[in-house]
């Protein structure tokens, strides 16, 4: 989901449409994905409070890619780990989202 949202924030048409071919996603797919990153994810208790770690502040617009683009590694596979376990943590028992209730 990270690797196909940030390629959906500055795709071509032909991309989406070799993803779709390769993949299996379904541009409606890669859409809704985009507008959780963007309007979802962003309200969402973890995020306001795991935002004051960066700075400057991520780029709200440019999610996922602006957050990835923080984890910094030796290469591409190891600063998507680095996301991934940040991100990870909204998986944990007691980590408040919007859909969970509280």
């Amino acid at each position: 989901m990270v690797l196909l949202s940030v390629m959906q924030s500055g795709v071509t048409d032909t991309l989406i449409n070799e993803l779709q071919l390769h993949l299996g996603v379904a541009r409606r797919k890669l859409q809704r994905w985009r507008h959780w990153w963007r309007e979802i994810f962003v309200a969402t208790p973890f995020w306001n409070l795991g935002r004051g770690r960066f700075m400057p502040p991520i780029e709200h617009a440019a999610l996922p890619m602006s957050l990835l683009d923080r984890f910094s590694g030796r290469d591409a596979q190891s600063s998507l780990v680095r996301c991934l376990q940040f991100l990870a943590q909204l998986s944990r028992p007691g980590v408040i989202t919007l859909n969970d209730g509280r």
